[in-house]
């Protein structure tokens, strides 16, 4: 069984996320916010690996804290050389601090163990080239791509509209109890259930060229 901790952050309505099984005390961080280490005994987990959503340096800038220390995954959609350089620069003027290495090797399908759970990578593109989702039975961690009310946007360098569009309608497919966290809390919602979400997913998707 895995334990998810939301951790909400004022800078950017940012929501990010620490899974831990629960039988073996492996966690996975996902999106860390730069102060995590003062909101999280970071030193008493057993931290398998770090994931990033996107690259938006919103959800990077906590990247320093596990520098040398454990894997920092992203996808390889957002590994060009521009996106790097615009999300490194960012995140350096936020946080003083040179981010560490991304490894751009999280794939379409990938499963990320965390003791007995298989985590599904699902790459969710629209909101930036290599957006991914998180999908283990029961939930599904949103990054950027849906929120509990809305979806990320596409009028930004490497948005796409039509692969936003695409990848809802992947979301859509999700057994319909499925409990969304999203990757801000706009609106103060910081979850949803996807079944009471789809209606406003839909016509958001219809609306789409």
């Amino acid at each position: 069984m895995l334990d998810v901790r939301q951790i909400a952050s004022s800078s950017f309505a940012l929501l990010s996320y620490v899974l831990t099984d629960t039988e073996t005390g492996q966690s996975m961080v996902i999106d860390p916010p730069a102060d995590m280490d003062t909101r999280v005994d970071l030193g008493s987990l057993d931290i398998k690996r770090v994931i990033n959503t996107h690259i938006h340096p919103d959800h990077t800038m906590g990247n320093h804290l596990f520098a040398d220390k454990t894997p920092i995954l992203a996808h390889p959609g957002d590994s060009g050389f521009f996106q790097r350089m615009a999300s490194s620069s960012l995140a350096a003027i936020f946080t003083a601090r040179v981010p560490p290495k991304i490894s751009f090797t999280l794939s379409e399908g990938a499963e990320l163990s965390l003791g007995r759970m298989a985590i599904r990578v699902m790459h969710t593109p629209g909101h930036s080239p290599g957006s991914i989702c998180l999908f283990w039975p029961g939930n599904l961690i949103s990054g950027d791509t849906i929120f509990a009310q809305g979806i990320g946007r596409t009028d930004i360098p490497g948005g796409s509209p039509a692969d936003i569009k695409k990848s809802i309608g992947r979301i859509l497919t999700l057994p319909e109890d499925t409990r969304i966290w999203p990757g801000h809390y706009y609106g103060e919602l910081y979850t949803a259930i996807l079944k009471e979400i789809a209606p406003s997913l839909q016509c958001i998707m219809d609306s789409i060229r």
